[in-house]
Protein backbone atom coordinates (compact mmCIF):
# COMPACT_ATOMS: atom_id res chain seq x y z
CA UNK A 1 0.00 0.00 0.00
CA UNK A 2 2.79 2.35 0.80
CA UNK A 3 4.64 1.72 -2.70
CA UNK A 4 1.43 2.54 -4.54
CA UNK A 5 1.23 5.31 -2.93
CA UNK A 6 4.21 6.56 -3.69
CA UNK A 7 4.14 5.76 -6.70
CA UNK A 8 1.18 8.14 -7.48
CA UNK A 9 2.63 10.81 -5.30
CA UNK A 10 5.81 10.98 -7.34
CA UNK A 11 3.51 11.02 -10.46
CA UNK A 12 1.51 13.68 -9.26
CA UNK A 13 5.16 15.77 -8.44
CA UNK A 14 6.82 14.93 -11.91
CA UNK A 15 2.77 16.17 -13.87
CA UNK A 16 3.24 19.60 -11.62
CA UNK A 17 6.48 20.23 -12.26
CA UNK A 18 6.78 19.60 -16.06
CA UNK A 19 6.62 23.06 -18.06
CA UNK A 20 5.25 24.32 -21.64
CA UNK A 21 8.42 23.90 -23.52
CA UNK A 22 9.16 24.15 -27.50
CA UNK A 23 9.73 20.34 -28.50
CA UNK A 24 10.70 21.19 -32.27
CA UNK A 25 11.29 23.85 -35.07
CA UNK A 26 11.85 24.52 -38.53
CA UNK A 27 12.79 27.34 -40.56
CA UNK A 28 12.34 28.30 -44.47
CA UNK A 29 16.05 29.33 -45.47
CA UNK A 30 14.39 30.95 -48.41
CA UNK A 31 12.86 33.42 -45.90
CA UNK A 32 15.92 33.86 -43.55
CA UNK A 33 15.85 37.53 -42.59
CA UNK A 34 12.55 38.48 -43.62
CA UNK A 35 10.62 40.97 -41.24
CA UNK A 36 7.18 41.13 -40.46
CA UNK A 37 7.49 43.81 -37.58
CA UNK A 38 4.63 46.22 -38.37
CA UNK A 39 3.00 44.10 -40.83
CA UNK A 40 -0.68 43.06 -40.99
CA UNK A 41 -0.94 39.38 -39.94
CA UNK A 42 -3.95 37.20 -40.43
CA UNK A 43 -3.87 34.46 -37.21
CA UNK A 44 -5.73 31.72 -37.14
CA UNK A 45 -6.40 28.95 -34.83
CA UNK A 46 -8.15 25.28 -35.23
CA UNK A 47 -9.42 23.51 -32.36
CA UNK A 48 -11.73 20.85 -31.43
CA UNK A 49 -13.98 23.06 -29.72
CA UNK A 50 -15.32 26.63 -30.22
CA UNK A 51 -14.36 28.36 -27.71
CA UNK A 52 -10.55 26.84 -27.29
CA UNK A 53 -10.73 28.33 -30.59
CA UNK A 54 -11.22 31.35 -29.93
CA UNK A 55 -9.07 31.77 -26.69
CA UNK A 56 -6.46 30.93 -29.19
CA UNK A 57 -6.98 33.08 -31.26
CA UNK A 58 -6.91 35.76 -28.48
CA UNK A 59 -3.85 34.57 -26.89
CA UNK A 60 -1.79 34.39 -30.30
CA UNK A 61 -3.18 37.87 -31.83
CA UNK A 62 -1.89 39.38 -28.45
CA UNK A 63 1.76 37.98 -28.59
CA UNK A 64 2.17 38.91 -32.27
CA UNK A 65 0.48 42.44 -31.40
CA UNK A 66 3.42 42.45 -28.00
CA UNK A 67 6.10 41.47 -31.46
CA UNK A 68 4.99 44.54 -33.63
CA UNK A 69 3.23 42.66 -35.60
CA UNK A 70 -0.48 44.03 -36.71
CA UNK A 71 -2.87 40.79 -36.46
CA UNK A 72 -6.18 40.28 -37.35
CA UNK A 73 -8.52 37.25 -36.24
CA UNK A 74 -9.42 34.86 -38.90
CA UNK A 75 -12.95 34.68 -36.96
CA UNK A 76 -13.34 38.16 -37.43
CA UNK A 77 -13.32 37.24 -41.48
CA UNK A 78 -16.29 36.23 -43.23
CA UNK A 79 -15.43 33.44 -45.34
CA UNK A 80 -12.33 32.76 -43.58
CA UNK A 81 -13.17 29.26 -42.58
CA UNK A 82 -14.39 28.06 -45.93
CA UNK A 83 -13.90 24.78 -47.20
CA UNK A 84 -9.97 24.87 -49.12
CA UNK A 85 -9.42 23.99 -52.62
CA UNK A 86 -7.68 21.08 -53.08
CA UNK A 87 -3.59 21.12 -52.31
CA UNK A 88 -3.95 25.24 -50.93
CA UNK A 89 -4.46 26.67 -47.61
CA UNK A 90 -8.03 27.70 -46.29
CA UNK A 91 -6.65 30.96 -44.89
CA UNK A 92 -5.00 32.56 -48.30
CA UNK A 93 -7.60 33.98 -49.69
CA UNK A 94 -8.72 35.78 -46.36
CA UNK A 95 -4.84 36.78 -46.02
CA UNK A 96 -4.71 38.54 -49.22
CA UNK A 97 -7.76 40.30 -49.19
CA UNK A 98 -6.95 42.43 -45.97
CA UNK A 99 -3.07 42.79 -47.21
CA UNK A 100 -1.11 40.02 -44.70
CA UNK A 101 2.52 39.56 -45.06
CA UNK A 102 1.94 36.22 -43.43
CA UNK A 103 -0.30 34.00 -42.07
CA UNK A 104 -0.18 32.88 -38.28
CA UNK A 105 -1.82 29.51 -38.12
CA UNK A 106 -1.97 27.01 -34.64
CA UNK A 107 -3.36 24.10 -34.69
CA UNK A 108 -4.51 22.90 -31.24
CA UNK A 109 -4.76 19.36 -29.94
CA UNK A 110 -5.14 17.25 -26.58
CA UNK A 111 -1.65 15.49 -25.89
CA UNK A 112 -1.39 13.50 -22.50
CA UNK A 113 -4.01 13.03 -19.94
CA UNK A 114 -3.36 13.12 -16.11
CA UNK A 115 -5.04 11.49 -13.76
CA UNK A 116 -4.46 12.40 -10.12
CA UNK A 117 -6.64 12.29 -6.94
CA UNK A 118 -9.22 15.32 -6.53
CA UNK A 119 -9.00 15.65 -2.80
CA UNK A 120 -6.98 14.97 0.44
CA UNK A 121 -5.65 11.77 1.40
CA UNK A 122 -6.73 10.26 4.64
CA UNK A 123 -4.90 7.75 6.34
CA UNK A 124 -6.47 4.75 8.99
CA UNK A 125 -4.29 2.76 10.99
CA UNK A 126 -3.37 1.43 14.49
CA UNK A 127 0.26 1.73 16.11
CA UNK A 128 1.69 0.92 19.55
CA UNK A 129 5.20 1.53 21.08
CA UNK A 130 7.00 -0.21 23.57
CA UNK A 131 4.81 0.77 26.18
CA UNK A 132 2.01 -0.94 25.40
CA UNK A 133 2.54 -3.57 28.26
CA UNK A 134 4.41 -4.13 31.41
CA UNK A 135 7.63 -5.58 31.27
CA UNK A 136 6.90 -5.98 27.49
CA UNK A 137 8.45 -4.30 24.55
CA UNK A 138 5.99 -5.07 21.68
CA UNK A 139 4.94 -2.40 19.30
CA UNK A 140 3.75 -2.27 15.79
CA UNK A 141 1.68 -0.34 12.97
CA UNK A 142 -0.64 -0.78 10.02
CA UNK A 143 -3.50 0.68 8.31
CA UNK A 144 -4.59 1.91 4.70
CA UNK A 145 -4.70 5.22 3.18
CA UNK A 146 -7.51 6.15 0.46
CA UNK A 147 -8.26 9.40 -1.60
CA UNK A 148 -10.90 11.60 -1.14
CA UNK A 149 -13.37 13.07 -3.46
CA UNK A 150 -12.70 11.03 -6.75
CA UNK A 151 -10.21 11.31 -9.43
CA UNK A 152 -9.61 14.38 -11.19
CA UNK A 153 -8.55 14.19 -15.20
CA UNK A 154 -6.41 17.36 -16.42
CA UNK A 155 -5.54 17.74 -20.22
CA UNK A 156 -2.16 18.50 -21.64
CA UNK A 157 -2.44 20.39 -24.81
CA UNK A 158 0.11 20.34 -27.75
CA UNK A 159 0.30 23.25 -30.69
CA UNK A 160 1.71 23.22 -33.55
CA UNK A 161 2.60 26.53 -35.44
CA UNK A 162 3.47 27.85 -38.73
CA UNK A 163 4.15 30.96 -40.36
CA UNK A 164 2.60 30.88 -43.96
CA UNK A 165 3.49 32.83 -46.98
CA UNK A 166 0.18 34.41 -48.45
CA UNK A 167 1.69 34.80 -51.57
CA UNK A 168 2.37 31.18 -52.56
CA UNK A 169 1.36 29.45 -49.31
CA UNK A 170 4.54 28.38 -48.47
CA UNK A 171 5.85 27.57 -44.67
CA UNK A 172 8.03 29.96 -43.56
CA UNK A 173 8.73 28.10 -40.04
CA UNK A 174 6.89 26.07 -37.90
CA UNK A 175 7.17 24.62 -34.61
CA UNK A 176 5.11 22.27 -31.78
CA UNK A 177 5.29 23.07 -28.20
CA UNK A 178 3.95 21.30 -25.77
CA UNK A 179 2.29 22.30 -22.52
CA UNK A 180 1.89 20.96 -18.75
CA UNK A 181 -1.31 19.44 -17.65
CA UNK A 182 -3.61 21.10 -15.48
CA UNK A 183 -7.41 21.79 -15.66
CA UNK A 184 -6.72 25.57 -16.62
CA UNK A 185 -7.11 25.08 -20.20
CA UNK A 186 -6.78 28.94 -20.88
CA UNK A 187 -3.97 29.48 -18.99
CA UNK A 188 -2.00 26.58 -20.81
CA UNK A 189 -3.40 27.89 -24.43
CA UNK A 190 -1.57 31.27 -22.91
CA UNK A 191 1.60 29.24 -22.50
CA UNK A 192 1.20 27.39 -25.81
CA UNK A 193 1.08 30.98 -27.36
CA UNK A 194 3.94 32.95 -25.81
CA UNK A 195 6.41 29.98 -25.98
CA UNK A 196 5.35 30.17 -29.57
CA UNK A 197 5.84 33.33 -30.62
CA UNK A 198 9.76 33.66 -28.37
CA UNK A 199 10.25 31.28 -30.68
CA UNK A 200 9.47 33.06 -33.63
CA UNK A 201 11.32 36.57 -32.45
CA UNK A 202 13.99 34.30 -31.90
CA UNK A 203 14.10 32.83 -36.10
CA UNK A 204 14.69 36.64 -36.65
CA UNK A 205 11.03 37.27 -37.92
CA UNK A 206 10.41 40.34 -35.68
Amino acid sequence: MRLCMSIGLAAICLAGCATTQLEAQWTNPDYSGRSLRGAPVLVACEAQEPTLQRICEDQVAGQIAALGGTPTRATQLAGSNAAPVAGTDPYLAAARRIGARAIVRTTLATGAVVAAPAGPTIGIGVGGGSGGYRGGGVGGFGGISFPVGGTRVSNAYTSETALIDPANGAIMWSARATSSATQDATGQIAELATVAAAAIRQAGFY
